[in-house]
């Protein structure tokens, strides 16, 4: 199977990096990932000490010296402090001439009683200014909840497009309807559709059966695959024992339901030289999606860049996938 790529149309830009860097929990503000900041806000859990700006610097230089060189934050992670660390660590390796790209995304519920188009528009400037970059490589929808509807935020998405403040557009946790409802005003408009980022991983499969994957494939998008390891599920630390810390509940399944998976994606690894998080990672590659990986700090950024440059077999990927959950919907999560 080929390495997984995405092309990033609009300036001539082309990002080839097959797995990202989600920022999520850099200045997490929501007590799912533990970040250790004295500006937290009361009743806040920073369970995490170790996760702070030193360890993201190592976290962000690990990734870009490993080649993965794509971050993808959201002006909701942190309430916008994630995207001024991030664009903090981004403006650094630009000035040591360093490639390095950014994606983020607008928060419908933020914006919901105004107008999405010159409310998008706004936000795509206001992330534009706590990155510190003129343009963001990717900006994406970060679900389909504006009360306008999918056209309105379709068009809205074309128009920050056309303005070049971004050099693609893409979605997420859009379903399969509403990304054909994009991709008529899309296509009237002349404006490419680069990705719709979903929950994709061994517990969460859905993409592959309900049409989403088939029908980015034929927009020549690509599927973006956000916690790829389940938000540390499928690395090998945790049991029904051992659960992870803080609110993470996307692919929150019983522990019976997980344990199967993750002893398979050990066993593999042990064939391979890789460890249970490679392994989980690589399945998502080979299924030609882009996973979005976390890290907390250098040793997971280099744990998650060993998923690259190797191939699970067929029958290896058959034998996960069978393993593995379909998974469902939910209000958030349309796709």
């Amino acid at each position: 199977m080929n390495e997984s790529t995405v092309s990033l149309p609009g300036d001539g830009s082309v990002c080839t990096v097959p797995l990202y860097v989600g920022c999520w929990a850099w200045g997490d503000d929501k007590s799912v990932w533990g970040w250790d900041h004295a500006a937290q806000k009361p009743g806040y859990d920073a369970y995490d000490k170790s996760l702070n700006e030193k360890s993201i610097a190592g976290a962000f230089a690990a990734s870009v010296n490993s080649g993965v060189t794509m971050f993808d934050t959201a002006e909701t992670y942190g309430s916008g402090l994630s995207e001024q660390l991030t664009g903090r660590l981004i403006q650094e390796a630009r000035q040591e001439g360093k490639q390095v790209f950014v994606a983020t995304k607008f928060m419908p519920y933020k914006w919901q009683k105004q107008d999405v188009r010159p409310a998008m528009m706004r936000a795509v400037r206001e992330s534009c200014h706590r990155l510190g970059v003129e343009k963001v490589d990717l900006y994406q929808i970060h679900n389909p909840a504006h009360p306008s509807g999918i056209t309105a935020q379709a068009h809205a998405l074309a128009d920050v497009y056309e303005s070049g403040l971004a050099c693609s557009v893409g979605v997420s946790n859009f379903s399969v309807a509403e990304v054909r409802e994009l991709l008529d005003v899309f296509r009237q408009r002349k404006v490419p559709l680069a990705s719709n980022q979903v929950e994709f991983s061994l517990l969460r499969q859905i993409s592959l059966e309900d049409g989403m994957k088939a029908l980015l494939d034929q927009a020549g998008a690509k599927l973006l695959a956000y916690s790829p390891l389940a938000m540390g599920r499928l690395t090998g630390k945790y049991s029904a024992q051992n659960p992870p810390l803080g609110k993470r509940g996307f692919s929150d399944l019983p522990w019976q339901q997980i344990q199967p998976v993750v002893d398979e994606l050990t066993a593999i690894g042990q064939e391979h030289g890789k460890t249970p998080a490679q392994v989980a990672l690589n399945w998502v590659i080979c299924q030609g999606a882009i996973p979005i990986a976390g890290a907390k700090n250098d040793t997971q950024a280099m744990d998650n860049a060993g998923a690259l440059g190797w191939r699970l077999s067929p029958q290896e990927v058959h034998r996960l996938t069978a393993l593995g959950q379909k998974g469902g919907y939910s209000n958030w999560q349309h796709g």
